[in-house]
């Protein structure tokens, strides 16, 4: 069996089934992120506005298309 497009989603879960390693995973991201935003010469918004989500339940953008110049080394 396959996962389809529909659940590629970064959910933890909820009550007992909630995924213990939840608060290290997004410690993880906020680190990469900013470390990535770091670095990243000149990033600018491919589409300003971005297009946003038509749902009441999960807000925010669609997609966030960012170009680029290049990526400082760390």
């Amino acid at each position: 069996m396959t996962r389809g497009a529909a659940s590629w989603h970064l959910g933890f879960g909820g009550g007992i089934h909630y995924c213990f390693g939840a608060p290290l995973a997004r410690l993880e991201t906020r680190i990469a992120l900013a470390e990535l935003t770091r670095r990243l010469v000149n990033p600018a918004l491919v589409t300003d506005p971005p297009p946003y989500r038509h749902t009441a339940n999960l807000r925010g953008p669609e997609h966030l298309l960012v170009d680029v110049d290049g990526v400082q080394p760390g």
